[in-house]
């Protein structure tokens, strides 16, 4: 099964589904390109992606018919983004574990985005927040609530807002994604720090980046399906569920 290497034939097949497929569209970017590997078995809808990126291996997967080959091109373990047809393939060959159900959802809200917005004030963050963020996410690695995958390069490729209260990251959200040339961003790295809570402030800030990227046609967010009030917040600022899927962790070959 030959590997994909022209954009324009994978941008043809990802953008089938925009909304499932809007990490995957982001790695079309040139900074990210490199560092993929495509699979088709030909059978439309189907796709397989292995990124390596961020000292990790990341599977997506849209359709099963290229998922076995594209096992052979990672190094465990590896990160997966598949839905229910594709893990159940990934269990044919290899061993999963730490799979978390979510839901991916999609931005259909109105351009006037900023009509959601909550008292307050929300700052644009840059490099010189790096370390207030990684601060801010610590707060929640005890709890296992941290964002998952952070890298302080995202705040300078993406866009990430926050609000400071005597001094001190409260709260922020940002882009995992942000790929304005494939038309495609992801939404993402949202945290209030916990004695904080219940205050709006996630949404103020969830908001502002949503306010930055509404020009953006595909605008994408990850949510863990045992999180009802976070599917609440963002249903309530103009986001619909589009697809369930798992994350998890491939470790080797069965």
């Amino acid at each position: 099964m030959p590997q994909l290497t022209n954009p324009r034939d994978i941008r043809r097949l990802l953008r089938r589904d925009p909304i499932w497929s809007v990490y995957a569209l982001g790695d079309l970017a040139p900074r990210m390109f490199p560092k993929t590997k495509w699979f088709a078995s030909g059978l439309a809808p189907d796709v397989t992606l292995v990124l390596h990126d961020f000292d990790t291996n990341i599977l997506f997967a849209a359709g099963t018919g290229s998922i076995r080959e594209a096992l052979q091109h990672v190094t465990w373990p590896v990160y997966l983004q598949v839905q229910e047809d594709a893990l159940e393939e990934i269990e044919r060959h290899a061993v999963v574990e730490n799979r978390r159900p979510m839901w991916r959802m999609g931005w259909q809200g109105p351009a006037e985005a900023g009509r959601y917005l909550a008292p307050g004030h929300a700052v644009r963050l840059g490099a010189a927040d790096v370390p207030a963020l990684l601060k801010l996410y610590g707060d929640g690695e005890a709890t296992g609530e941290a964002p998952d995958f952070f890298h302080p390069s995202m705040v300078t490729d993406g866009v990430f807002f926050g609000v400071y209260e005597q001094g001190v990251l409260a709260v922020a959200a940002g882009t995992h994604l942000f790929a304005p040339e494939e038309d495609a961003v992801a939404i993402g790295n949202i945290y209030t720090m916990r004695e904080r809570r219940g205050r709006g402030l996630g949404r103020l800030v969830t908001t502002a980046v949503i306010e930055a990227v509404k020009n953006i046609g595909t605008v994408g967010l990850n949510v863990r399906a045992d999180n009802p009030a976070a599917l609440h917040l963002y249903e309530s600022l103009g986001f619909v569920r589009h697809c369930s899927f798992y994350e998890g962790q491939a470790t080797g070959r069965r």
